[in-house]
């Protein structure tokens, strides 16, 4: 929903069709009770290469019943002195285990964000998956997660992954990620259970 350093997570809006006011700040949002989506848990895998990251995220949504057969949902992504222009290159969703199928998202570059057309009838479960890149201005990244205040509620898992370039090290990081190796690759993990951040997930480097 990340961080990524981001930002997953990741989804701030009321479930209007209309475009967000510019001056909107998505961190005072609130969704409404009644809404038919819930935001339950993520994984999101942050790699910095060269000047951009790239930011994967899959979510897992719990649908109720409504007559509505699809919701629109805006994805923020990080607005900072340090970071530049973000795209949206991959959009897909499916019910679980099921075939990937994928959704026309919309960016909307003065907000800052991709507009998501959420289909409510695949089932009670959902899962997004999403891909983003961003330009990076310097030896920093970020991802957003504390829109999951918006929802009301912790997440019930969340997992964090980050890799940086062959020769960085980590200065600094928002949460405590740990190092760990994957076919002689380093990456940094943090997870979590009833997840409900205060801060942004962000990292610096070194090297």
């Amino acid at each position: 929903m990340l961080l990524i350093l981001l930002a997953a997570i990741l989804l701030s809006t009321a479930p209007a069709a209309a475009d967000p006011p510019a001056t909107e700040d998505s961190s005072r949002v609130t969704v409404p009770r009644f809404f038919p989506v819930r935001f339950d848990s993520e994984v999101v895998k942050l790699t910095v290469a060269g000047d951009t990251l790239s930011v994967e995220g899959t979510y897992r949504l719990l649908i109720s019943p409504t007559r509505r057969p699809v919701l629109s949902l805006l994805f923020p992504y990080p607005a900072d002195s340090l970071l530049g222009d973000a795209h949206t290159s991959v959009l897909e969703c499916r019910a679980p285990d099921g075939p990937w199928q994928e959704l026309a998202f919309q960016e909307l570059a003065e907000h800052g964000a991709a507009r998501w057309p959420i289909p409510l009838d695949l089932g009670p479960v959902l899962e997004v998956r999403t891909v983003y890149h961003q330009v990076l201005h310097g030896r920093y990244a970020r991802y957003i997660v504390t829109t999951t205040a918006a929802w009301g509620r912790p997440l019930r898992q969340a997992r964090f992954e980050i890799r940086l370039p062959a020769g960085a090290t980590p200065t600094r990081f928002s949460f405590p990620f740990s190092p760990e190796e994957e076919d002689g690759d380093v990456f940094y993990l943090f997870e979590a259970e009833e997840f409900l951040p205060e801060r942004d997930i962000i990292v610096e480097w070194k090297g």
